[in-house]
Order: C-alpha cells, then sequence, then structure tokens
C-alpha cells in the first residue's frame, strides 16, 4: 500500500523496481493493473494472480510465495505426539481437527463450527474435537457461535499461554486472564495472540497434536499456517479460491473445499463461503483413510512446501531476479 502512485512518477521506471505483493482477490483493482504496467518487474505470491494478471496481456509477472523457514516445522514420531498428547490431556483416540489462525472476520468461523458439527453428529461413533488456535477476544464471538450451534463446549479446544512461565495448556475456552496451574501466577492465561503466543517450536508442538488440518476462508494472500500445517505433514483442507487453489491439490498434499460465491462492498471483490457440509464430508475422507496414505500424503505435503515455498528455493528465485538487472 505504501508504494501506491509511485510508478506514475517520472523517475520510476529509470530505476530498478521489484514490486512484491499479495493479490488476494478477483477482480484485480485498477492499482494492480497500473502497478504491472509501469513497473518492471510484479511479484504476486499465489498462482491464480499470476493467470489473471497473465491473461490480462502482462508478460512481467512472477510467482514467488513469502519463504518459510521449514526446519522449524515438522513431524514428530508417533510415540513423541502419543507423550505429548497425555501432557497435554488429549486423548489418543482423539480425532483431532486444528485450524491456525488469526481471528479476523474473513476466516470462516462459522463454516467451520457448523462442518464441524455435521461430522460429528453423522459420525457418533468417532470421538472428534476441534482445536482453535487463535485469540478468542478478537474478531468472531467463538462461545456466542458454540451456542447458536447447540455444540458441546467441550469438544471445542483452544491454546492457553502464560506470559509469566510462556508454557501453554490445551483445553477448552473458559475466559480471559485465568490462574496459570503451571507456574501458579494469576491472571496470567490467555488465548493465543499476536503480542502474547507460543513459540515456533511449541508451535509445531501444537500441529503435530492434530490429525488433520482445516483452513476454510474468503480469500488471502497466502495462508502461511497452511505451509506450517503441511511442513507437519498433516493433511490439509483448504478452500479452493484465492491462495487456497495452491495448497488443496492431490500434488500439495491437500485436498479442496468448495464454496459459494458473495461479493466484498466497494471493492466487488469475490469471496467465498465455504461449504460446511464439504468440510464434513472431506474430514470423513480423511478419517477413513488408510494409514499409508495419510502418511504418503503427508509426505507429499512437506515436500511441496519445501519446494515452493523454502527459504532456499524462493531467494534463488529472487537472486536470479536482481541478478538480471
Amino acid at each position: 500500500w505504501g508504494l501506491d502512485g509511485l510508478w506514475d512518477k517520472k523517475w520510476w521506471k529509470k530505476i530498478n523496481s521489484l514490486i512484491w505483493t499479495p493479490i488476494d482477490s478477483l477482480p484485480l483493482l485498477d492499482k494492480h493493473e497500473s502497478a504491472a504496467k509501469n513497473s518492471k518487474h510484479l511479484i504476486v505470491q499465489a498462482s491464480f494472480a499470476k493467470s489473471e494478471l497473465e491473461r490480462k496481456g502482462f508478460n512481467n509477472v512472477h510467482l514467488l510465495p513469502v519463504p518459510i523457514d521449514h526446519s522449524n516445522f515438522f513431524k514428530i514420531t508417533d510415540e513423541k505426539k502419543l507423550n505429548l498428547r497425555s501432557q497435554k490431556n488429549i486423548d489418543k483416540d482423539d480425532f483431532i481437527i486444528g485450524f491456525v489462525f488469526r481471528n479476523q472476520l474473513r476466516k470462516s468461523v462459522p463454516n467451520l463450527l457448523e462442518g464441524f458439527k455435521v461430522f460429528a453428529e453423522s459420525n457418533p461413533e468417532i470421538k472428534c474435537k476441534l482445536l482453535l488456535h487463535t485469540h478468542w477476544n478478537e474478531g468472531w464471538d467463538i462461545p456466542r457461535l458454540l451456542k447458536e450451534k447447540n455444540i458441546d463446549p467441550s469438544l471445542v479446544l483452544t491454546t492457553y499461554y502464560c506470559d509469566q512461565c510462556n508454557q501453554y495448556e490445551i483445553k477448552p475456552f473458559v475466559g480471559q486472564d485465568i490462574d496459570c496451574p503451571i507456574c501458579g501466577s494469576q491472571k496470567s492465561q490467555q488465548t493465543a495472540q499476536i503480542h502474547r503466543g507460543v513459540s515456533e517450536s511449541q508451535l509445531n508442538e501444537i500441529y503435530n497434536l492434530m490429525d488433520v488440518y482445516c483452513h476454510p476462508f474468503t480469500s488471502g494472500g497466502q495462508e502461511i499456517p497452511i505451509q506450517e500445517a503441511k511442513l507437519c505433514e498433516l493433511i490439509t483442507l483448504v478452500t479452493n479460491y484465492s491462495c487456497g487453489s495452491d495448497y488443496c491439490t492431490e500434488q500439495s498434499g491437500g485436498l479442496p473445499l468448495s464454496w459459494t460465491e458473495y461479493r466484498e462492498p466497494g471493492t466487488q471483490f469475490i469471496k467465498a463461503s465455504t461449504d460446511s457440509k464439504d468440510i464434513a464430508n472431506q474430514l470423513s475422507i480423511v478419517y477413513n483413510m488408510s494409514e499409508p496414505e495419510k502418511v504418503k500424503q503427508g509426505k507429499t505435503a512437506r515436500d511441496f512446501v519445501i519446494d515452493f515455498c523454502s527459504i532456499d528455493s524462493v531467494c534463488s528465485k529472487f537472486e536470479l531476479l536482481i541478478s538480471k538487472m
């Protein structure tokens, strides 16, 4: 946003420039086309944006996602996973559906809760739980949604972080500013947030508590938790729109979630409302997969992210672009 209009200046085409910007929705804004028209290189983070700009005749568009340090996220052994679940009071037979997200309105929490409810009611023999790693005081009023949809709050887990001992718990939501049972500090635990949250290694543990990762959203430029989940060899269910289209394919170790279109006022952006019934259906597909198939897809997911999003992969392409200048 800070570069708006600079490409109209007389000096702009006299310098080397790389505009690297997320585009998260269609149709393109006029500024996207203007930036591509007046710049030597426009870099986007998702293939749908590159395809649309090329369809409009631009041949100076590159696809480079935000690079991920893949050493931070990985699958732990089955033995360590069982031990971790025991430490976090999660039963070894629980089927944990995870979602790591900033609690913004463009993250489709109502759709996910409805899909979870349909899946749970259709499969009463499955001990399923939903793990929402997010801040419950921002964005969606999750307790109100649980009450509205008549979902047992004990089936929905979240991450509590203590800023005194820097440890975390996984448990149902019971409010904010609660006492920490780990260190005994008073009113030191809150649900994870951008200012008070877990470390990368702790977040890696949280992904490894999950059996499947589900990321329904209206649109997004990249959605980094999807790549982190894949690096932990989780099968990812992702809305098949915007950047999600890159991460819900068989080649990426993912499964697509269908959606219906609605429009954002003002920009007239196309936005996706993820089909809750399809969430339930894809969860059933993952649950019923054989263990070898899950392992195979998980390895595919990790390899895809390393090839597409790793620091070495992305930065080597940047180096080539800069060298050509």
